[in-house]
């Protein structure tokens, strides 16, 4: 197993871990920003949105049929938070260029794939797809009022807001549903 890390630009580093234990290669994104109570509602709104379709990929029929071209790939992103900083999250997972014929490079395409995703979003008027930034308000408030569904977990929440209330990592991941509409 080998670990190449290289500085592509100042703040963005590329880590290449070649491995032949495996027979898929995963592609992995992560954009990292400073937690705020101003911006974590519409920064947990951003994958869900970049997820909907690219300025090439259209929607999410045209995404998963491309995935579908890259012998079933497979695509998923997130939010997470870690310390005081909110992590956006993007992964595809296609099958090595070890089990394809000759000249074909999956791992070139998924990662061609990934970028357009996350950095050449489908927008409208220069501004992200109003039809996508509602249907994904809706999920999002939906994931927002689920967390009160399990009761451990919302515990652990519920601590973690009144331990750390003045601080960023007090605030949960996904933000708050009073900031929904403030975010448009």
């Amino acid at each position: 197993m080998s670990d190449n890390k290289k500085e592509i630009k100042s703040g963005i580093t590329a880590h290449v871990i070649k491995t032949n234990k495996f027979k898929t290669d995963l592609i992995a994104v992560f954009l990292t920003t400073k937690l705020s109570r101003e911006d974590v509602t519409k920064n947990a709104m951003i994958p869900m949105i970049l997820k909907s379709g690219s300025s090439s990929l259209e929607n999410i029929e045209e995404i998963n049929k491309e995935l579908e071209e890259m012998y079933g790939a497979g695509f998923d992103c997130g939010i997470d938070k870690t310390g005081d900083n909110q992590v956006l999250k993007f992964y595809l997972e296609t099958i090595d260029d070890r089990y394809l014929s000759e000249g074909e490079s999956n791992l070139k395409k998924g990662i061609d794939t990934l970028l357009e995703i996350v950095f050449d979003p489908k927008l409208e008027n220069s501004a992200f797809k109003k039809e996508y930034i509602n249907t994904e308000k809706e999920k999002l408030k939906a994931i927002i009022e689920g967390k009160k569904d399990n009761k451990a977990t919302y515990a652990n929440l519920r601590c973690q807001e009144e331990m750390y209330k003045d601080t960023p990592f007090g605030l949960y991941k996904y933000g708050y549903i009073e900031d929904l509409d403030r975010n448009k």
